[in-house]
């Protein structure tokens, strides 16, 4: 898993976290930062969440909205990123949410953070090793969820399944997850979505994310 251009083991990167970011931000603009990055199903490198504190709304939405499209393999939003995003943004971010759609394709990948993870009590986010880079040491709450690219011939966006949609599309609970552990559980997932056919419907999202509720696999013959 890439952290600061660098690979590093999930304990070295909470420690990085930890020393770089030790205190909860004071900044009363942080929550509101942090609830958007976590609708869209991201962590924020604590420099990156600088950054973002610092935008307008305007420039805040663009960088979110285009984070999944133009970085579609990323689970972390790092400064680098930001910077990029900022530097060339990419087109046609309206922000336009459309609710009730139905997709006919194939998932053809399953992207890093999808699997059985751990959630902050508090605000919700994803954690690694019951560290939160908002509330420290917490104990986390377990959670399944799934990103995945999707292809319909036509173009592709990112899926984003939460606990629900997540069991039903890799026919797994939670605490069968719980029992499997975190690597053979993201095993089964893969091996039960990549390069099947599904309809699915939700919510799309600008920046090329959608938001699952309902999703069924399509048997051919």
């Amino acid at each position: 898993m890439k952290f600061g251009g660098n690979f590093y083991t999930a304990k070295k990167r909470i420690n990085f976290i930890k020393m770089s970011y030790l205190q909860p931000p004071s900044t009363s603009k942080t929550p509101d930062v942090l609830k958007k990055a976590l609708e869209y199903g991201y962590q924020i490198n604590p420099r990156a969440l600088k950054v973002l504190e610092s935008l307008d709304e305007r420039k805040l939405m663009v960088v979110l909205n285009s984070f999944s499209e133009k970085f579609p393999e990323a689970v972390t939003i790092e400064t680098e990123q930001v910077e990029e995003i900022l530097e060339k943004p990419v087109k046609k971010t309206t922000g336009i949410v459309k609710s009730g759609l139905k997709l006919s394709g194939k998932i053809t990948e399953i992207y890093d953070g999808s699997g059985l993870i751990q959630r902050c009590p508090k605000c919700d986010r994803w954690i690694i090793d019951d560290f939160c880079i908002v509330h420290s040491d917490v104990e986390g709450i377990w959670d399944l969820r799934i990103k995945a690219r999707f292809e319909d011939g036509k173009g592709r966006c990112t899926l984003i399944l939460k606990k629900d949609a997540a069991e039903k599309s890799a026919n797994i609970t939670l605490e069968g997850a719980k029992k499997l552990g975190a690597l053979a559980t993201l095993e089964r997932i893969k091996k039960a979505l990549i390069g099947k056919n599904f309809q699915i419907e939700g919510v799309a999202l600008d920046g090329g994310n959608f938001l699952v509720k309902d999703v069924k696999e399509v048997k051919n013959g």
